[in-house]
């Protein structure tokens, strides 16, 4: 089981992470590869697939791309030497904002004022899919995605996106995206497991302060060990509607 997006800031998001529980309480007979990197776009998801290389023969491989914020943009560090699955921090990922993040700030800006769009979002993102989605063919690899906080990744929204090139919708297997019906995102399902809906900003604010997570969601506005549990079933479920295992 491949997963290739996600955070890992604490141990909700490391020996719990929801592939982890995945395999373990649903899918023993598999092994798991976890290559989120904590921060990271959906870009430098999915080039993971290509710096860290499966073990040749593996059987029935189902990768599962996480998607995270559209807007973020990731480009390898220039000073990066480590090596290994999941290196620590080497993406740079930068976001379309003036706001003071430090000596990145000036890229953030000029991503802001010259490059992003709302169109530019968009197509970049069906272009992460579509290059996980070719990865996965050329290879064998089944192949599914779902959004974990971003309500944009949703079919309707994107062609509002798209502006004048609506037509690109199609360019991914939309067969492969994994619905979460009424609910925006997967933190929304998960969050309204004990709490009102609320936005992707108002979960952050509403949790930020807290000092432990709560029984669904991290400080971080990430899932806990019990949230991860409540996705892993969900994901399970949806796999095996699609009889992917």
């Amino acid at each position: 089981m491949h997963n290739i997006s996600g955070q890992l800031f604490l141990e909700e998001q490391g020996q719990n992470n929801y592939i982890r529980q995945l395999v373990r309480n649903h899918l023993p007979g598999y092994k798991t590869y976890n290559l989120g990197v904590n921060g990271a776009g959906n870009r430098g998801a999915v080039k993971e697939l290509y710096l860290n290389p499966l073990p040749k023969n593996l059987n029935n491989v189902v990768v599962i791309l996480m998607c995270s914020g559209i807007e973020r943009y990731d480009f390898l560090k220039k000073d990066d030497d480590t090596a290994g699955i999941n290196w620590h921090q080497k993406w740079q990922t930068i976001f379309p904002c003036i706001s003071d993040r430090g000596l990145i700030s000036e890229v953030d800006r000029a991503y802001f004022e010259r490059i992003w769009t709302p169109r530019s979002d968009a197509i970049e993102l069906l272009m992460n899919i579509k290059d996980a989605e070719n990865f996965c063919k050329a290879h064998g690899y089944k192949f599914v995605f779902a959004t974990a906080f971003d309500r944009l990744v949703n079919k309707n929204l994107l062609i509002d996106q798209l502006g004048n090139k609506p037509y690109l919708i199609d360019m991914i297997d939309w067969n492969n995206f994994i619905s979460t019906g009424d609910f925006y995102a997967i933190i929304d399902m998960v969050n309204q497991l004990e709490s009102p809906p609320m936005s992707m900003y108002e979960i952050h604010q509403h949790y930020y302060d807290k000092l432990m997570p709560t029984k669904y969601i991290t400080p971080c506005s990430h899932w806990s060990k019990e949230g991860a549990k409540y996705v892993a079933n969900f994901i399970f479920n949806e796999l095996q509607k699609r009889e992917l295992v």
